[in-house]
């Protein structure tokens, strides 16, 4: 105590005890006693007291009388209580102002509290009934300061607090209000503790809590949207680096593992420890906080888990796959053994220690164990959102689908799963955008992974369909699926994944291993069985292996139409130069396994036909040789003779070849003829290979060409044909005008042919003269608005249409007139491919393309009219 305060009490006692200050303010003797308060205004209490007036000199007189002590013990002990209160509500009054947020004014000293008068008085107000029975009037002291901390809190505290919201810094809003509520505290407590001092340690522990309950719900409900939320930003900051979370976002796949060393992290915990023992002591560790604390701990499990298993899927290398159900839940993937591990001793540990100190919060071991629960569906969550990555990624995520097996359990979760797997699909596959080699590779790996998420297929079903219907909108997805079927396994690692599904080849060998039959199938002695899905279909039927092939196959609809590309693949592999066909025939067998022998009779067929017509082949050119209509000149012929009933349909192209070609093949068909008498040639020579040397002036050349090819260089060979026109050559070859520009075209290439400014087309003999301006250049320098004025000669319809396919496409052209006449009377051209499609049972095999020239061909003959690009039937 300093020397000034010792003097000023000194003062003040002198003071006291000469005029007799504390006895004659309180109530003094000759007016009316002033602790008769208005009806709903408490005694002695901060409010302004308006005094009672007298208007009756009797009954002045009388109450003069009655308050005399000499005469009445009541008024005595009435007198005496009042002046005990003033004496007590003085000692105990709250300062009336603030001059700043974390001083209310110096607390007494310990020579004031050292009073005996101060004691007697304190226990007159807190038990009159025993020390003045007499007194009529009473107030309760607790009461009244409970009432006087309300005004205080309200009138100077809120104000203050209201100060320090305003700073810009979240630390200084919270550290602020902290202590202007600690400074307001003990203003509070003090004059409290007076009080207690007083009374029974039962009864002064009862009054204690409820000051601190009434006070604590005062402050709680006070607080401010910035204080609650610089509370939530410093706690936030606090509680992250306690459970490891650094706030940095990574890519997917590269995990950072928490780099904080445990002095920082238990220096962090102490604070957050601290912070909320300070929070409890003033007051604001109520509902709201235990609010706030809760969502904070949400948000930090959400962010821990997509900070630390965000594209983490490594494969796990102690986890292995089983068949069993009871085994596979027994074993938990390694992202959820971390997680769980995280949840139990940091998670579980913050929030223990934090709660304890809250009072009356208890954190049980079930609940532990139900926040495990909610943080492996946080993982779920996050890896539905990652399905269509780790389905892109695999197998190189393997750990991901892990994860998803162990989460997914319950039939909510897979619906959610596939719900948003589907709106994956959509938004990032099935669109124009991607190839159709892309969608083919996803769906694989589709299949791949939803077997290892659910053997039992329920899933890949679900969210299936749409692509499989997306992929028959694809003209070219079964073409994609038999040519990636027939690559060598040579290819699977090379530039050729670009253009081809070689994935197809190994997996092909590898359910070849796995194919079983239906009896296979049954599971009455299947020691490995497990009960269908509750969420599975009533026509369910359970599959083991993942059959990628077959998926893929059923995927086009029918077996049918795969098979029938697959005919014509090999059909044309089968027509070309190569020499061997051990690849066709190997997979050829691998699918009799799945498709059954008659379903690929014809392919039997196709390739019987090849390694008889090498045999057969010799044997003519044996017998040509000793014929007696052998001509004179080499036998340079050779044929590919082929069971027309079995083969691809490819159509007819017809030309006039060279008449020493006509020749070759004349006796060819006799010598055929005679060996096989009930068989006839019919020749293709559109699908013939020919090898033409020419000798100019300065080259020699040697090709491989088609037969068209050969016979058009062949009629520039002829005397006094060393130039011709487009429309001489047709009309002398016969040729399809698209095949007699496709052969033009090729020879210009190859700069043996050059077309004049004039039209005409001339042998190019030194390869100076190609470098003169082409008939291109010469077009793009001329007059682009020159119009030929003589009509070229007319030229004969298109050829080459065998009489089946004439056949089809009045089929086709059936069904069109009754979808234009019975479905909708206007089409694009996209909604009738898709119709015919499904109409037909065989399959439609044109291209969108091929369609659209048969529709134009019906537009020209006047059947159909074509109006906002939909065609339509003419009305006749």
């Amino acid at each position: 105590m300093t020397a000034d305060t010792k003097w000023n009490t000194r003062r003040r006692r002198a003071i006291q005890s000469i005029f007799q200050t504390d006895i004659s303010q309180p109530t003094p003797y000759s007016t009316p006693s002033l602790q008769f308060a208005e009806p709903g205004q408490p005694f002695g209490g901060p409010q302004v007291q308006t005094p009672r007036k007298w208007t009756d000199p009797t009954s002045f007189q009388a109450q003069r009388f009655l308050s005399s002590p000499e005469s009445n013990p009541r008024a005595a002990q009435q007198t005496r209580l009042d002046r005990a209160w003033h004496v007590v509500t003085s000692r105990i009054a709250l300062p009336p102002s603030v001059s700043a947020e974390d001083s209310f004014g110096s607390l007494p000293t310990s020579l004031d509290l050292d009073d005996g008068e101060f004691e007697d008085a304190l226990r007159d107000v807190l038990n009159p009934a025993v020390r003045l029975p007499l007194a009529a009037h009473t107030e309760d002291i607790l009461a009244w300061h409970t009432q006087q901390v309300r005004l205080h809190f309200v009138s100077h505290v809120l104000p203050l607090i209201t100060v320090c919201d305003g700073y810009s810094d979240q630390t200084q809003v919270l550290l602020g209000s902290i202590r202007t509520l600690e400074a307001a505290h003990r203003q509070y407590l003090f004059g409290l503790s007076l009080i207690l001092r007083a009374m029974d340690q039962d009864d002064a522990d009862r009054a204690l809590g409820k000051f601190l309950r009434d006070l604590h719900a005062i402050v709680g409900n006070s607080m401010s949207n910035a204080l609650t939320n610089a509370l939530r930003t410093v706690l936030g900051q606090l509680m992250k680096t306690v459970l490891g979370i650094d706030g940095m976002a990574h890519p997917a796949g590269q995990r950072k593992k928490p780099v904080l060393d445990s002095s920082r992290r238990d220096e962090s915990r102490k604070e957050v420890l601290q912070l909320v023992e300070s929070l409890c002591k003033v007051g604001l560790a109520g509902e709201k906080f235990q609010i706030l604390f809760a969502e904070l701990l949400d948000g930090m499990m959400i962010t821990y888990v997509r900070e630390s298993f965000a594209g983490v899927w490594e494969p796990n290398k102690g986890l292995e796959s089983k068949t069993r159900a009871s085994v596979h839940h027994t074993m938990q993937p390694k992202c959820v053994r971390e997680l769980s591990d995280w949840v139990e001793n940091q998670y579980a540990r913050l929030a223990v220690e934090v709660t304890s100190r809250l009072g009356g919060v208890q954190v049980s071991w079930t609940e532990v164990e139900k926040w495990k629960e909610i943080a492996v569906g946080r993982l779920a969550a996050l890896r539905i959102d990652e399905l269509f990555d780790i389905v892109v990624n695999w197998p190189n995520s393997d750990g991901g689908v892990e994860d998803l097996r162990f989460a997914v359990t319950t039939p909510q979760r897979r619906l959610q799963l596939t719900d948003a797997f589907s709106t994956s699909l959509q938004k990032r596959l099935l669109h124009p955008g991607r190839s159709t080699l892309d969608i083919l590779r996803t769906y694989i790996a589709m299949i791949r992974t939803f077997h290892k998420l659910d053997h039992s297929r329920v899933l890949l079903d679900r969210v299936a369909y749409s692509l499989q219907m997306y992929l028959c909108t694809r003209e070219d997805t079964v073409r994609i699926i038999v040519t990636g079927l027939l690559a060598n396994r040579e290819e699977v690692n090379t530039d050729a994944r670009k253009t081809k599904l070689v994935e197809l080849v190994e997996l092909l060998l590898q359910d070849s291993n796995q194919f079983r039959t239906e009896r296979q199938d049954e599971e009455w002695d299947d020691l490995d069985w497990i009960p269908p899905p509750v969420d599975a279909g009533s026509n369910y039927k359970r599959r083991k292996s993942e059959d990628v092939i077959g998926t893929l196959i059923s995927a086009l609809g029918s077996p049918e139409v795969f098979i029938k590309e697959f005919q014509s693949i090999i059909g044309e592999r089968l027509l070309s130069e190569q020499t061997g066909f051990k690849q066709e025939v190997g997979v050829l067998d691998l699918l009799k396994k799945r498709f059954g022998e008659s379903s690929l009779q014809a392919c039997d067929v196709m390739i019987k036909d090849i390694q008889d017509s090498a045999r057969l082949d010799g044997v003519i050119h044996r017998g040509a040789v000793n014929h007696p209509d052998k001509v004179d000149r080499d036998w340079t012929i050779h044929a590919r003779i082929l069971s027309r009933l079995y083969w691809p349909e490819v159509g007819e192209e017809r030309f006039t070849l060279p008449s020493n070609v006509t020749e070759m093949q004349t006796m060819y068909e006799t010598i055929f003829e005679h060996l096989k008498p009930s068989r006839k040639i019919k020749w293709l020579n559109h699908l013939g290979q020919a090898t033409v040397e020419l000798e100019l002036e300065d080259r020699t050349i040697l090709e491989e060409v088609h037969t068209y090819e050969a016979a058009v260089i062949n009629a520039f060979s002829e005397e006094n044909a060393s130039s011709w026109t487009f429309d001489d050559l047709w009309m002398k070859l016969e040729m399809d005008e698209d095949l007699l520009t496709a052969a033009l075209e090729f020879w210009e290439k190859k700069h043996v042919l050059r077309q004049l400014p004039d039209k005409h087309y001339v042998v190019v003999e030194r390869l100076s003269d190609a470098e003169q301006p082409s008939s291109q250049q010469a077009a793009q320098s001329a007059n682009a608005a020159t119009v030929e004025m003589a009509p070229a000669a007319t030229r004969r319809a298109k050829p080459g249409i065998s009489e089946k396919e004439k056949e089809k496409r009045q089929v086709y052209w059936q069904f069109i007139v009754g979808m234009l006449t019975n479905s909708s009377p206007a089409m694009p051209l996209g909604q009738i491919a898709m119709m015919m499609k499904m109409l037909i049972a065989d399959g439609f095999p044109w291209s969108n393309e091929e369609l659209q020239e048969f529709l134009g061909e019906k537009v020209i003959d006047g059947e159909l009219e074509i109006a906002g690009g939909k065609y339509k039937l003419i009305k006749k």
